[in-house]
């Protein structure tokens, strides 16, 4: 008896460790007990969430603009034995090739908790991430991300119409890559189309903004000023350079700025595809 309650209390310990605790949002904006998952916060800055392939389990970043699907860097999609059933070629946010790369499809995967015999994998090649997680995985039409929790909700209900300590903004709908999380912000007064990517470790900018802007570039970027997203705002002396002209394809107006995990992890924001809207912690 006394080994029996000393096993009921290692998994209990076991379990505690393992799931996050209950944020105060869960409740606010709805969501039931199962829709919590952990997530650890590792190299760049990014969420990993636990992916289960065959009898491994792998942490891979949850990659907000990964339009592709689930994706394994080469060495990891090689040494898990995956076949290359077809090929796929990858491009970049601005439309180029950057590499054709194998599919493995009808893999058995577990992701976000959700198992399914018939996932596609896609391989990359990378130095530092051993894959990607897309919101194409995502089993649900909204979701939560908490980077300080160290928690991810996720499911299919119904959101208020009002969360205390939120504000809502429309989401911008790109016809071809329907998953984008794009919203309006501002950038030094300009109105500007903003892409939020958890793949992202550094504030991106679109080079004709950098010429609207007229601050110059540099080899470590460009200085971008103050940016305003709902009721946040940043002053951002530097960001990556990058060409979105690719992903930016259809929408109304081109997608300038990238912001990532170095300024969402200051704040919780929720994504609902089905009512459009992003909503935003607003600032203490």
């Amino acid at each position: 008896m006394k080994t029996a309650v000393i096993l009921t209390l290692s998994f209990m310990i076991a379990a505690c460790q393992h799931s996050p605790k209950a944020p105060a949002w869960m409740t606010s904006f709805a969501y039931a007990p199962e829709a919590l998952h952990r997530i650890e916060i590792r190299a760049f800055g990014f969420p990993f969430v636990p992916v289960q392939i065959g009898a491994d389990t792998l942490w891979l970043p949850f990659d907000t603009g990964n339009m592709v699907g689930l994706t394994l860097e080469s060495k990891t999609f090689q040494g898990l034995g995956l076949p290359c059933s077809g090929r796929r070629n990858l491009r970049d946010s601005g439309g180029r090739l950057t590499s054709s790369s194998c599919v493995a499809q009808g893999v058995a995967a577990t992701v976000f908790g959700v198992a399914n015999d018939s996932v596609s994998v896609f391989e990359f090649n990378h130095d530092s991430l051993p894959g990607l997680v897309g919101p194409g995985s995502v089993p649900g039409n909204r979701f939560t991300l908490d980077y300080g929790a160290s928690a991810l909700a996720i499911d299919d209900g119904a959101g208020p119409d009002s969360v205390p300590g939120f504000i809502a903004l429309p989401l911008v709908q790109s016809a071809r890559l329907p998953l984008l999380i794009l919203v309006m912000g501002r950038v030094q007064d300009h109105d500007v189309l903003i892409e939020i990517d958890t793949g992202k470790s550094r504030t991106t900018i679109d080079r004709g903004l950098v010429e609207l802007l007229a601050e110059g570039e540099t080899s470590e970027g460009a200085r971008v000023g103050t940016v305003e997203l709902g009721p946040r705002t940043w002053l951002v002396e530097s960001a990556r350079v990058v060409d979105t002209s690719g992903i930016s394809k259809g929408l109304p107006i081109p997608i300038s700025l990238g912001i990532g995990s170095d300024l969402l992890s200051e704040f919780v924001f929720t994504v609902d595809y089905s009512s459009g809207q992003l909503w935003i912690e607003a600032p203490e």
